[in-house]
């Protein structure tokens, strides 16, 4: 779910934007960026969008994916040359390029490349063939979440398999969060489980599922009713949970966490690559997230920067909102969402569709 300046950028981010935002205006005014993500998250925040739009004098036009697949869909189907550029996951970075949706990324023109936090900057996931085909951006984990009056407090995923359970449990439904989750569960490999003992158990689990959730808006709706009382969410979710006064516990189990991380990407045939790369500068920046977490507009859900600058630049208190710093400091194994081979996913999607229709 690490990216930044060199130290001296860093620490003069915030005062470098306004001569960037003067040079930058003359060359874009008048021309329009069409951006794909997901809605609510970082790419249409309208304060960060208009220190964009003024810091280039162009236009930002958001248009919206429901699931990755929704993505890479609509780069098939008409995006090549209309979108510029797109948020995928770090698990369908790959899979994009291989499909030759995505233009490779000059990383000398990424001004926060050098600071990315190795884990991701290094991932094979986001190469093809040598070249880099897109900028990780934020980080988070999808781990446990229990509503406090379970108790005690649980330390391990057993707690969702518990018959006790039964009927309280909201679970994420993506495929390989499902089988990375029941192989740290399982003790597994998350990388390359066993799929027989994983699909068993996913069964079982199965029996204590009230909810599989696909939105953060499915989620809450269901918990701040009562509806369930845990499951497994994404981090920056809980932290606003949180922050909006909801009493939450969100734990990093012993047993292991899923982390995933989202990326910047550049749209084959792009109708503006220049200004692509000065939107995947600025969405990088500390000035960005700085502005964009500690006072996100309506129903903004947030995530941690990959940006360590970007990270050391917030406010305790916004840092530890993100719950960025247990997600930091976790030493348990880590299920990093992001090297599966096409085939490998091909089938965790069929077990997956396989045990929800069962």
């Amino acid at each position: 779910m690490w990216i930044s300046r060199r130290a001296v950028l860093a620490a003069g981010a915030v005062l470098a934007l306004p001569a960037v935002a003067r040079a930058q205006s003359q060359s874009f005014k008048g021309k329009t960026l069409t951006v794909a993500s997901w809605q609510d998250y970082g790419a249409d925040d309208p304060a960060t969008l208009k220190m964009f739009q003024d810091m280039t004098g162009a236009t930002v036009k958001d248009v919206y994916f429901t699931s990755e697949d929704d993505l890479l869909e609509m780069l098939r189907e008409g995006g090549i040359g209309k979108i510029d550029v797109v948020l995928p996951n770090l698990e369908y970075v790959k899979p994009a390029a291989q499909q030759g949706l995505l233009a490779p990324i000059d990383t000398a023109k990424v001004t926060s490349w050098s600071a990315l936090e190795p884990r991701f900057s290094g991932d094979p996931s986001i190469r093809l063939n040598g070249e880099v085909y897109a900028v990780p951006w934020v980080q988070g984990a999808t781990s446990l979440a229990v509503n406090p009056s379970v108790t005690p407090t649980p330390t391990s995923w057993s707690v969702l398999w518990d018959p006790a359970n039964k009927g309280k449990v909201a679970f994420f439904d993506d495929p390989s969060t499902a089988v990375m989750t029941a192989a740290l569960y399982l003790g597994e490999d998350p990388q390359n489980p066993d799929l027989t003992k994983v699909r068993g158990a996913l069964l079982d689990l199965k029996k204590n599922v009230k909810l599989f959730w696909s939105s953060g808006d499915d989620w809450n709706k269901a918990y701040t009713t009562g509806e369930i009382t845990m499951g497994n969410l994404w981090s920056g979710l809980a932290g606003t949970l949180k922050k909006n006064g909801h009493a939450l516990d969100y734990i990093l189990p012993a047993d292991g966490t899923v982390v995933w991380g989202d990326t910047w990407a550049i749209v084959k045939k792009t109708p503006n690559p220049e200004l692509a790369y000065a939107w995947i500068n600025f969405l990088t920046s500390p000035a960005y997230f700085t502005q964009w977490i500690t006072k996100p507009g309506p129903n903004q859900e947030l995530a941690v920067p990959v940006n360590t600058a970007a990270v050391k630049a917030l406010p305790q208190s916004a840092a530890n909102g993100l719950l960025a710093g247990p997600l930091l400091a976790y030493k348990g194994k880590v299920a990093l969402q992001t090297g599966i081979a096409p085939k490998e996913l091909k089938k965790w999607t069929e077990l997956w569709e396989d045990v929800k229709a069962s």
